[in-house]
């Protein structure tokens, strides 16, 4: 039981370290996900942008806005082993989001939306978009 503890205190403690940086994903040149992450008391912190993104019926991204220059802070924060989930706020709502490594410089980003909002989407014939690939670029 102490062994399996240690480990898994080993791959938090990993993840949190190879974590920290500015993630960034790119569509045709433009890039729409920043992800700026920091460590902070043995655990993460940070903040994230997202341009407009629109997918087509499989969830692949087709066409999306820049970045916006502002980015917004992560809260509630949850590292297991090599992902996060954080949320952020957006207008009167808040997003979920989850971050897994899938290498030193890869990783992806999944859109956890709400009960309510995947009902809003279904209703309307909105596809949720595929897990977005991130890179690292510091």
């Amino acid at each position: 039981m102490l062994i399996l503890l240690l480990g898994l205190l080993g791959i938090a403690q990993s993840a949190t370290v190879e974590m920290p940086g500015t993630w960034v994903a790119d569509h045709r040149g433009t890039t729409f996900v920043r992800l700026e992450l920091k460590a902070v008391n043995n655990t993460l912190a940070g903040a994230i942008g997202t341009g407009d993104v629109r997918v087509d019926d499989n969830g692949d991204v087709l066409e999306v806005t820049p970045v916006p220059t502002t980015l917004t802070p992560l809260y509630q924060v949850v590292v297991k082993g090599p992902s996060i989930t954080f949320m952020r706020p957006e207008g009167a709502d808040d997003e979920q989001f989850r971050f897994t490594m899938l290498g030193a410089d890869q990783a992806e980003l999944l859109f956890l939306p709400s009960a309510d909002l995947l009902e809003e989407l279904k209703e309307a014939g909105i596809a949720l978009p595929k897990a977005i690939r991130l890179h690292k670029i510091r």
